[in-house]
């Protein structure tokens, strides 16, 4: 089992960095893009520099989507005050279903959401499951990623944050 989950590990990892582009002595960094929020403000691969980003991946239909948001809201209002961004990317969904999940759910909903048009920034970061998460520390470098559930039960997780959180 140990053997599998290592292959397919590292199998996903090098999905990963096929769409990443790198970034010196670090980890592979998030390509070039440009979505908007749902409120029409830009976003950028620009705007991931300066802090650590949590960049979630999801779509309204999402189960395993709908059971984790909760969890993202309650990780961003804990950390109040620090240095982390969370940005959530609707994909795999219509952008109608999107507006009207985060609308139906908007107490959730405590860092913006941007909507991917035809899965395009998702591809390039070969997002390919919902829900898909990638932490970046503040140079736009990926730290850990991650698909379906259980997260931010992670202790890789927990230790990464805590370390992204000290160095900005």
């Amino acid at each position: 089992m140990g053997k599998k989950l290592s292959f397919i590990t590292l199998f996903l990892l090098g999905l990963f960095t096929l769409g990443i582009t790198q970034a010196g002595a670090g980890g592979p960094r998030v390509p070039a893009f440009e979505l908007f929020s749902l409120d029409g403000k830009k976003y950028t691969d620009q705007d991931l520099l300066n802090k650590p980003t949590l960049l979630v991946f999801w779509a309204s239909w999402c189960d395993v989507c709908q059971h984790e948001l909760p969890k993202v809201h309650d990780l961003k209002e804990k950390m109040k005050g620090k240095p982390l961004q969370v940005i959530a990317i609707g994909f795999k969904d219509s952008e109608a279903n999107i507006r009207n999940y985060v609308k139906s759910h908007s107490a959730t909903f405590n860092f913006p959401v941007l909507y991917d048009p035809g899965d395009r920034v998702a591809a390039r970061l070969k997002a390919q499951f919902t829900p898909t998460l990638f932490l970046l520390d503040k140079k736009g470098e990926l730290v850990l990623y991650h698909f379906s559930g259980g997260f931010f039960e992670r202790p890789d997780f927990q230790e990464a944050l805590q370390k992204l959180l000290k160095e900005a």
